[in-house]
């Protein structure tokens, strides 16, 4: 096919009452004189781009070389000098990338695309083991007893210390990077004010959630010997994890001691006494005055 840069002048003549395609000769590109189509016009023995080209009369017959598949170049633009093909050149198709943002005259003209640069992977950062110290700053808040019966206690009775502890999760910052440590309980300590101590893992319910009676023993329950006001604490000791995310979950060597707040608990003694009147009937008798 023609490109549209090449326009044909035509004009028909009548002849006897016929009908005669007259064509006027065009210029001549540099594809047709390849192709040998052109004529030497101004006898020097070469062709040249401008020398014309002859056309048959024949609208139906083709001339050498031409064809569909034979592209016709505009006669404007000029060849390139050998070895200077031009941008995008391929030296199976020719020189059809004269411009990198379009193809020549139905030519296919591939632009190379630059590969998308590939990311980096982030470098693993370097965690050592992560100690008591390290997260000491995140341990949880005390906990505070609560002291069964109605925060007092009577000589030679169980007394019951009640606390709950839960697993909970801190978030911040360790070794520059973020995180979240997460606290389990493992280890409750009763400091009873009066050196005794007792320890257990199970934790402190009370009496109502053990499903027992008032002034019944309990795994935190003690006895006084004695009166007085002695201060009750309750230190729970957890285990740590600390998730870095992307770079893994991090055990803690050894237990977070969260100290617990002393409770003041005073130990009143109780007798028995066979008396007649009430102490509100007889506010002097046995048993009703001040205990000594």
């Amino acid at each position: 096919m023609l490109s549209a840069a090449v326009m044909l002048t035509l004009s028909y003549a009548a002849i006897g009452g016929d009908s005669a395609l007259a064509v006027v000769p065009m210029r001549c590109s540099w594809e047709e004189i390849e192709l040998g189509l052109c004529n030497d016009d101004d006898g020097d023995g070469d062709l040249e781009i401008g020398d014309t080209r002859p056309i048959e009369n024949d609208p139906g017959r083709e001339r050498p070389g031409s064809g569909p598949d034979v592209p016709i170049s505009d006669p404007g633009i000029p060849a390139p000098p050998p070895g200077d093909e031009g941008p995008g050149h391929d030296d199976g198709a020719g020189w059809q990338c004269l411009d990198p943002d379009e193809a020549q005259l139905g030519n296919d003209c591939t632009i190379p695309v630059p590969d998308e640069p590939v990311p980096e992977e982030p470098e693993a950062p370097v965690i050592p083991p992560i100690t008591i110290e390290d997260v000491a700053v995140f341990t949880p808040a005390p906990a505070s007893p609560a002291i069964e019966p109605y925060g007092i206690a009577i000589m030679h009775a169980p007394m019951n210390v009640a606390v709950s502890a839960s697993s909970h999760t801190v978030e911040g910052e360790l070794f520059d990077l973020p995180m979240s440590v997460t606290f389990t309980p493992e280890l409750y300590t009763v400091d009873y004010g009066d050196g005794t101590v007792a320890e257990t893992s199970t934790g402190s319910p009370t009496w109502s959630e053990l499903g027992q009676e008032q002034l019944t023993p309990t795994a935190t329950s003690h006895a006084y010997s004695a009166r007085g006001t002695f201060a009750v604490s309750v230190d729970v000791a957890y285990s740590a994890t600390v998730d870095f995310g992307e770079w893994g979950v991090h055990p803690v060597n050894g237990h977070v001691v969260s100290p617990g707040r002393d409770i003041d608990v005073t130990v009143y003694e109780k007798r028995s006494l066979l008396v007649d009147q009430t102490c509100e009937e007889d506010p002097a008798g046995p048993g009703c005055g001040p205990v000594s």
